[in-house]
């Protein structure tokens, strides 16, 4: 799409041609800035805008805000000159900031990339852009404004490789490449929330693999997280054909063919944005401890005891360096911690096994299933190849059990009365055999009332 065409699409949109008009009015340098225009330019779509006005102008927010009968939030810090008015509405996403300098021209050389220095002034309805913007438009690179880009803001060598994975057949420019392994180190500068944040729209975007492959050659992978650098050159047993964190960067890939596994065998798994994230950081993540845990016993076989311990200590610290929330972090130690139960499970284990590992993972139940056949299909390994049929067996009967909610949430027979009317005293001991007793209902020993009474009696009463 050319620029005249860009144009035409500003005078129809109806957000942008109401503030076009307020902006002529009050004679107000107005600016369209950043994505808008680029996505317009690459043909894509969407409601997300970006405006920029001088600072001494603010006293028309209050204008805008009337014209489009919505209100504004702040966030950033005005000492700091990072604030930002925000507007988040259903499919609608707008910014609006202050200059950066006394003129589009001085704020457009402050920016990130070529491809988002382009303006147009809503007021003059005339396009401003750096030198090499349309070019690189049109070839589709990703170039810093200046060399000085990294330096003003090293968040930028996240987003720089954001954009790699969500603008289609974009390309780094390899200066930028070097530059980001050069400086690797910045990040490490940067408040966790914010590094967070842009990791989080790599794993969202339509190729995570990609960004992560990225991350891993440019340096930033292991310099965000150090805890990774062991996995590199760490073998594994006849289960792999990879070593651990190569392993991991292709579970990471194979999540999507998990989730279309279970399309093709009707189980199909419906993720929200936080399920999402929670697999892929899961995955990033669940194989940690093995560095902590290889051994080699007597035939020389290696092997990773209890490597998912280690591997929830170590991704919990992680977690709370990058700001985690709790209970994104809760949801994710949970699926490593069981990510190799499925896994473990024999030719010969019972429903009921099955059925009492879906009662403790609860609604996450689905979540372990994609990590498991991620996992699985990332194992290329003679035995993991002989175990397939029987991991895929178990993954899809236990998505068909995941539709009888009562093993999810099984109605309570007994409760803490009962318990204590044995003559228990209130503590933990009381929630431990209510525990049992649910089990064995999930299990289906128990079905009723009176069966958990008389299983609680003689099992724990006392004399």
């Amino acid at each position: 799409m050319d620029l005249h065409q860009i144009k035409k699409e500003i005078h129809r949109d109806p957000i942008l041609s109401k503030l076009s008009r307020v902006a002529k009015e009050n004679d107000v340098s107005l600016f369209l800035v950043g994505g808008y225009l680029r996505d317009r330019f690459i043909g894509m779509g969407g409601r997300d805008y970006d405006f920029t006005l001088p600072k001494k102008a603010s006293s028309h927010i209050a204008m805008i805000e009337d014209t489009l009968q919505l209100r504004f939030f702040k966030v950033g810090k005005e000492e700091r000159n990072t604030t930002t008015y925000r507007i988040v509405k259903e499919d609608l996403s707008m910014d609006l900031t202050f200059l950066q300098g006394e003129t589009i021209e001085e704020d457009l050389q402050k920016r990130d990339f070529t491809i988002n220095a382009i303006a147009f002034s809503l007021k003059d309805e005339i396009f401003h852009w750096v030198k090499g913007s349309l070019e690189d438009l049109k070839e589709k690179v990703i170039r810093p404004v200046s060399s000085h880009s990294i330096d003003q803001d090293p968040l930028r060598m996240l987003r720089a490789i954001r954009y790699l994975c969500t603008l289609n057949d974009f390309v780094m420019e390899k200066g930028l490449k070097e530059e980001i392994s050069l400086k690797k180190e910045k990040i490490l500068g940067l408040p966790g929330e914010r590094v967070k944040s842009e990791l989080d729209q790599i794993l969202l975007s339509p190729q995570p693999f990609l960004g992560m492959k990225t991350l891993y050659e440019s340096d930033l992978l292991l310099t965000l997280f150090p805890e990774l650098k062991g996995l590199e050159n760490l073998g594994q047993n006849e289960h792999h054909h990879l070593r651990v964190l190569h392993h991991t960067l292709l579970m990471i890939e194979k999540i999507e063919w998990a989730l279309e596994w279970t399309v093709q065998h009707h189980r199909e798994i419906s993720l929200t944005r936080e399920d999402r994230l929670s697999l892929y950081y899961a995955a990033l993540f669940h194989d940690i401890g093995k560095q902590d845990t290889y051994a080699r016993d007597e035939k020389g076989k290696v092997h990773f005891y209890y490597h998912e311990t280690f591997s929830v200590q170590a991704a919990e610290g992680m977690m709370e360096r990058l700001r985690f929330s709790n209970l994104m972090k809760n949801k994710i130690l949970r699926l490593i911690k069981s990510h190799m139960r499925v896994l473990n499970l024999s030719r010969e284990t019972k429903e009921t096994a099955l059925k009492r590992l879906m009662n403790q993972m609860g609604e996450d139940t689905p979540l372990l299933i994609l990590m498991t056949l991620a996992d699985k299909e990332a194992s290329r390994g003679i035995l993991s190849v002989q175990m397939d049929e029987v991991v895929e067996k178990h993954c899809l009967r236990i998505l068909e059990l995941f539709n009888e909610k009562e093993i999810i949430y099984p109605p309570p027979l007994v409760s803490g009365h009962d318990v204590m009317a044995l003559g228990y005293s209130s503590g933990p001991r009381v929630g431990k055999i209510l525990d049992f007793i649910r089990q064995k209902q999930v299990e289906g020993e128990i079905k009723n009332r009176e069966e958990a009474l008389s299983i609680l009696k003689e099992k724990f009463g006392i004399e």
